[in-house]
């Protein structure tokens, strides 16, 4: 099969192949086998004995040379546990039926654009160097449980990935550099519960366009060091963050934008220094603790249908007092909508009253004025009492003050009788007319007085008109 004469450690792996069996080279002193041996065996090059099913099954070996299998087709599975390679393993654009190598030791991987009909299994694996699975297509799943990856900038590059199955890289994965699945697809879950992705000053996780069919689970004691970027992703199930540790020097340092997700738990075990950015995402159920809330969280076009603690009367308006871009008018409108939705119709209008003012600090002097008799007199709409006080205090001014003093008729035995009550009302109410405003005019000072109750009504009348325009509106 090869020109140079075989090792017993190579004789003994053919002879495992033909026969399937597996061959552990563990504590051997000549537990070295060439990269060469093991390609010309993947690639038909011993004869295999009728009713046999091949395969490579290998143990505890120092495999040295490059592993090359570009470009090729092997139907044998191949199981290389806790094997040294001196070389880098290149399986860029193969077809491969399974690969295992489970505690194995390696200066990288290039399995970019190969397809693999079963799981890809880095299990315990510990790489010097990037994997590589650009573009390739793995109808089971990738494991990488209790792997070590590291690279000079990037420890694993899946952009455009394709795993039918799950990514599941928790019990002790450690990522050292950047995790990239740009545009990768998922098809089951994506699991690092109490893994560790470290890039200080980078991205830790960089996954925009991520699919995934069930849930993206960075929860449970993981500690992400550096960015994590999920914008544009979809997310079937949900996204959980609970109970993790993000850091970063990053100001982004969860980009979330655009996200779309049946459900966001976002409740870390410390609060997140740096910003998240929710900008634009279509949530179902955000669930996350107040005493965790980001200093900086950015709302702008945030769509959702319900958020935890809504349902209690929870006070969410600090929330939306965290965006950097200051005010964002949607973010209130959505939040009273939550509050709607929960039964909760007092809390919904305090969140718009404090919309109106929160809007008001971003107008000019004119319109911030007002704002400040809109919110003293009606507060702006959502306050109705407040008007119907004032107009009772005024109703009742204006009738003791006339009664006390009733003013003089401006055609004597023309005028109707006079009515201190009805005399006010007409004043105050700019489309009543009772007929006694015309008819009696007061002298100084109750003139003023007079002046101050029709000013007042067009004040109180304008207000109220612009106040039920906007509850109509945003019912």
């Amino acid at each position: 099969m090869v020109d140079t004469a075989l090792s017993p450690a190579e004789r003994a792996v053919i002879n495992g192949f033909r026969t399937g069996e597996r061959v552990d080279l563990a504590g051997r002193p000549d537990r070295a086998v060439r990269a060469v041996v093991l390609r010309s065996l993947l690639l038909g090059g011993v004869e295999t004995a009728p009713g046999t099913l091949p395969r490579l099954a290998l143990a505890g070996a120092r495999i040295t040379g490059p592993l090359i299998l570009t470009h090729a087709r092997v139907d044998q599975p191949i199981s290389l546990h806790e094997c040294e390679f001196t070389d880098r393993i290149s399986l860029y654009g193969a077809q491969l039926r399974h690969v295992c190598l489970r505690g194995s030791r390696l200066p990288g991987l290039d399995a970019s654009l190969a397809t693999v009909a079963g799981s890809v299994k880095l299990a315990r694996c510990v790489s010097t160097a990037t994997v590589m699975l650009n573009g390739a297509r793995i109808e089971g799943s990738l494991a990488l449980d209790g792997a070590a990856l590291s690279g000079h900038e990037v420890a694993l590059s899946g952009t455009h990935l394709f795993v039918g199955g799950d990514i599941l890289a928790h019990d002790g994965f450690v990522s050292r550099g950047e995790f990239r699945l740009n545009d990768a697809e998922i098809g089951g879950a994506l699991r690092w519960e109490g893994a560790q992705l470290l890039n200080p000053g980078g991205r830790a996780l960089s996954a925009p366009d991520l699919k995934v069919g069930a849930i993206v689970s960075l929860c449970a004691g993981l500690r992400a060091e550096g960015r994590i970027n999920l914008s544009h992703a979809r997310i079937q199930s949900h996204l959980c963050l609970d109970g993790s540790v993000l850091s970063g020097t990053d100001d982004r340092l969860l980009d979330l934008r655009h996200l779309e997700t049946a459900k966001l738990n976002l409740a870390p075990a410390e609060p997140i220094v740096g910003e998240v950015d929710l900008s634009h995402a279509r949530i179902g159920f955000i669930r996350d603790d107040p005493t965790r809330w980001p200093a900086r969280l950015r709302l702008t076009g945030l769509r959702y249908d319900a958020l935890s603690g809504v349902e209690a009367g929870m006070d969410r308006l600090p929330w939306l007092r965290r965006d950097p871009g200051g005010y964002q008018p949607g973010a209130y409108g959505q939040l009273a909508d939550a509050y709607r939705r929960a039964g909760r119709e007092q809390d919904a209008r305090a969140v718009l009253l404090a919309d109106q003012r929160h809007r008001r600090a971003t107008l000019g002097p004119v319109g911030r004025l007002w704002g400040h008799l809109q919110d003293l007199v009606v507060g702006y709409g959502y306050r109705p009492s407040r008007a119907v006080a004032a107009l009772v205090l005024l109703i009742a001014a204006g009738t003791t003050a006339f009664s006390l003093r009733p003013p003089g008729a401006l055609t004597p035995g023309e005028a109707p009788p006079f009515n201190a009550l009805v005399y006010t009302i007409d004043l105050l109410l700019p489309l009543v007319d009772f007929g006694q405003e015309h008819a009696y005019h007061p002298e100084s000072p109750l003139n003023w007085l007079a002046y101050a109750l029709i000013v007042s009504g067009l004040v109180l009348a304008t207000t109220i008109a612009a106040a039920a325009t906007r509850m109509l509106r945003r019912d």
